[in-house]
């Protein structure tokens, strides 16, 4: 594929992300390839696109409800849902042939969606143009990303696959999430530990909100803080609030180390004996190739509430029972090592780190 074209949506990081880690792979791959990475969004008025990310973010921290009011209402067939088809196809009819008009001019053979909008209505008036296929960013699908219009549809569990088959859909494949090429080599923990300044023999706990900085991440740290036998490494993401109250509590606690939103999480994923995170999809795939045992803490209700049950039944992953007493849930997966074997044995069985370049590999083969 000589020219390549990956759309996602700036409605949380995931989608972006893992948009990113397809281009990152394509362009290691096809160094003279021309590849174009954007935010389907773009098309479309700043104020809109604005109001899209926006909203997800205040749902997601202050009424988390309201999201999956929205997610559950929008995935069976209803009122609500017709409704939002409707408004989706009349935007992807006004603002889609902006987007085609770029595609035309970078001659692309082939389009990458991570995220549904503008999906399907892109493939239905392409159809004979170039393929669109469509990657998932969770491990169970909406009804938004499941069409029988794209060429392919890369997903991240047999229950997503199944979900494609149900609906006489016999075109998906089970790849998993894409992550950054990096994640097919990462540093040891020794010497991950030693680039981000820890000691070998330091226990080191990684809390993570995501990259919205959402969840518990508060009352989390305030439990681990007092430990001393620990070390706390809280990554805030994009939420500047979060960080800034972190540090004015714990300014003073040597055990607890606070970043911001960091462009090498890998080596926090490598350097950590257990994180406790969000469950969103692109997050547990990085966590799942860098083999860190996780504690899942307050899913949105939706996407990330389907993404713990799924991986916590396949024993891959523990739930963080109570925020505020996780040292002791944390003490389990430090100190007991038959508990973290067995862990390690259920994730290596569903990572996945090479799902961007086997993506791209099949997506090559099918033109």
């Amino acid at each position: 594929m000589k020219s390549i074209a990956i759309f996602y949506a700036s409605e949380g990081t995931g989608h972006r992300s893992a948009a990113e880690a397809l281009r990152d792979q394509y362009v290691k791959d096809n160094p003279n390839g021309n590849v174009l990475c954007k935010d389907i969004l773009e098309y479309a008025p700043t104020i809109f696109r604005k109001m899209i990310s926006h909203s997800y973010v205040l749902m997601a921290h202050h009424a988390p409800w309201l999201w999956g009011l929205f997610y559950w209402s929008s995935d069976k067939p209803s009122f609500a849902s017709s409704c939002f088809d409707k408004i989706h196809e009349f935007l992807c009819k006004k603002y889609l042939p902006r987007a085609e008009k770029e595609l035309r001019k970078h001659s692309v053979e082939a389009v990458f969606f991570t995220h549904y909008f503008g999906a399907a209505p892109l493939a239905r008036r392409n159809i004979n143009n170039f393929p669109v296929f469509y990657i998932n960013t969770d491990f169970i699908c909406h009804r938004f990303q499941i069409n029988s219009i794209f060429k392919t549809s890369f997903v991240a569990s047999p229950i997503a696959v199944k979900q494609h088959w149900d609906r006489q859909i016999k075109a998906v494949i089970d790849t998993g999430i894409p992550v950054p090429p990096k994640y097919l080599s990462l540093l040891s923990k020794s010497d991950a530990r030693k680039k981000l300044n820890f000691k070998l023999t330091d226990k080191i706990v990684l809390v993570s909100g995501g990259g919205i900085g959402g969840g518990s991440v508060l009352n989390v740290t305030k439990s681990l803080s007092e430990h001393t036998n620990i070390k706390i490494a809280v990554v805030c993401g994009n939420n500047k609030a979060l960080y800034n109250k972190l540090r004015r509590l714990f300014m003073t606690y040597s055990n607890v180390y606070l970043e911001k939103f960091i462009p090498n999480m890998e080596d926090y994923y490598a350097a950590a004996d257990v994180g406790i995170m969000k469950p969103g999809g692109l997050s547990l795939s990085e966590a799942l190739a860098a083999k860190l045992p996780v504690l899942l803490m307050d899913p949105i209700p939706g996407q990330e509430q389907l993404n713990m049950d799924y991986l916590y039944q396949a024993g891959a992953i523990q739930k963080l029972k109570n925020s505020k007493n996780s040292y002791e849930e944390v003490s389990r997966f430090l100190y007991e090592k038959d508990s973290l074997d067995k862990m390690l044995t259920r994730m290596e069985r569903i990572s996945r780190p090479g799902a961007a370049k086997e993506i791209l590999e099949i997506a090559k083969r099918q033109l």
